[in-house]
């Protein structure tokens, strides 16, 4: 008798494997960026959530970013006014080399300088590596606004950076 080998949102078993050893810190750090109680278990419960689903999800990064990002907000709703930093992804040891070498301490502190929305749509994007569609999937927004956004953030960075108007190798 065949042993079948069931689908996952990812493909195959080794794949979601794969997908769960490289997504999960990252979903672990996004949790943490807004503020949750328990980023581990709001990371495994989306992966659970995912699995769950009786109709197939057409991009399953995407569908995990936002139900983190729901999860993670309904967590700490009473909190909502609550300012978040960047710095609380990037806590040492938990921030992946990859982070590093993109946020600058400089960076850093820049980007907590900009607008929430311009903020998180340029993290997912340099940070985290989603395409434009994927951040239009978690934000629940147009790709066009996700666009609009991620320059909008890029411009205000390079302005910061660099006020007199040259180029600044960070932004």
């Amino acid at each position: 008798m065949e042993q079948s080998n069931p689908e996952t949102p990812f493909g195959t078993q080794e794949a979601f494997q794969t997908a769960f050893a490289e997504l999960y810190p990252r979903l672990v750090s996004y949790a943490r960026r807004y503020g949750a109680s328990f980023p581990e278990d709001i990371a495994q419960e989306a992966f659970v959530i995912l699995m769950q689903r009786e109709v197939r999800v057409e991009h399953p990064t995407a569908f995990l970013y936002g139900t983190v990002r729901t999860l993670s907000l309904t967590e700490r709703r009473p909190m909502k006014n609550q300012n978040l930093s960047l710095e609380s992804v990037a806590e040492p040891g938990h921030a992946a080399r990859a982070e590093e070498m993109v946020l600058s301490q400089e960076v850093r502190e820049r980007m907590r300088l900009l607008a929430p929305t311009f903020r998180e749509a340029l993290w997912l994007f340099v940070v985290e590596g989603l395409s434009i569609r994927e951040i239009s999937d978690i934000l629940a927004i147009p790709e066009a606004t996700v666009k609009t956004r991620i320059h909008r953030a890029k411009a205000q960075l390079r302005d910061q950076l660099n006020p007199s108007g040259g180029t600044h190798a960070q932004a």
